[in-house]
C-alpha cells in the first residue's frame, strides 16, 4: 500500500513539473514571438536629462584607472 501511494505522489509531482516545461516550448511556434511579461522597450524619455554629473564621475574613475595601470601597460 505504501509503494502505491509513493508511486501516485511521484506521478503527480512529475506531471506538475513536466506540464509547464512542455507548455513553454509552444510560445515560439508563431511569429512574431511575444515579449516576456514585464518587458518594456526603453525610450529616450527614460534617460535622465542631467548626465553631466554621472559623466564627470565616470571620467574621474577612468582617470584613476589609467593612472593605476600606467606602469603595467607600456603602450605596446
Amino acid at each position: 500500500m505504501t509503494n502505491s501511494k509513493t508511486l501516485v505522489v511521484a506521478a503527480i509531482l512529475t506531471a506538475a513539473i513536466i506540464t509547464p516545461v512542455l507548455a513553454a516550448g509552444h510560445e515560439t511556434a508563431t511569429k512574431p514571438w511575444s515579449a516576456p511579461v514585464g518587458h518594456c522597450q526603453p525610450r529616450a524619455a527614460d534617460i535622465p536629462a542631467s548626465t553631466s554629473a554621472s559623466q564627470q564621475t565616470l571620467d574621474q574613475e577612468d582617470a584613476n584607472v589609467d593612472r593605476k595601470i600606467s606602469n603595467v601597460c607600456r603602450g605596446c
